[in-house]
């Protein structure tokens, strides 16, 4: 008799749950629960910080908001690809040395145990009043909220380290829920656990961008490319 199949997210909570604990017993790093994202594939090969700064720049400037006092807006001089999601945004609006208001914004990640900081691009103004100084505050926030709308919209732009793992419902459609992995190792030991109570699990590998489905057949396993 075949076990019950998790459909639900209280289902998958339970699971999650049971395994962290048998994975600290044995200390072994568990994968991270992960939501479903709209994959888009848009592009080939990570997008840099200097080209994420351009994007950012690029929407602003269409929806009007880039204002007319800057005197330059440049992307990072030493561009590094982005990798992951999972990076944290941060800024510095502050006066010139000798003249103008300065906006900068970087990246801060983890490669491996290893924090890791990367600059984006700089918006500069020659001017330096109140006035001034509050329009380059109010494009720091526009800058903050379309780059997060753009990053949550294109996940897997931003999405090169790992793998991905979800079970399938009958229809061959992803559950609403699953797991990002560090490795592709970690991930197959993820897909041998769903494979216990769900009759399909896609396995992708995101450097790759490779996508191959695992079966359940009279207890064994087969592989399918997707």
């Amino acid at each position: 008799m075949m076990d019950k199949t998790l459909t639900t997210y209280q289902d998958w909570q339970e699971e999650m749950q049971t395994e962290r604990g048998d994975m600290i017993t044995a200390g072994e790093q568990p994968c991270s629960p992960a939501i479903t994202f709209r994959r888009v594939n848009t592009m080939k090969k990570p997008m840099t910080t200097g080209e994420l700064f351009e994007k950012i720049k690029g929407i602003l400037e269409e929806k009007g908001k880039l204002p007319d006092i800057l005197d330059y807006a440049l992307a990072s001089d030493n561009p590094v690809p982005i990798r992951t999601y999972a990076f944290a945004l941060g800024n510095c609006l502050d006066y010139g040395m000798s003249e103008g208001i300065y906006l900068d914004f970087w990246i801060e990640y983890f490669v491996g145990n290893e924090e890791r900081r990367a600059s984006i691009g700089t918006f500069k103004t020659l001017h330096k009043n109140s006035e001034a100084m509050h329009t380059m505050a109010s494009l720091l926030a526009d800058f903050i909220i379309e780059e997060r709308r753009y990053v949550n919209d294109n996940l897997d732009d931003f999405t090169w380290e790992g793998a991905d793992v979800y079970a399938l419902k009958e229809n061959g459609e992803k559950l609403n829920w699953g797991y990002s992995c560090r490795t592709v190792e970690a991930a197959m030991k993820r897909k041998d656990k769903l494979l216990r109570n769900h009759e399909q699990v896609s396995v992708r590998d995101n450097a790759t961008r490779k996508e191959k489905i695992y079966s359940r057949k009279r207890g064994q396993d087969y592989e399918e490319d997707k």
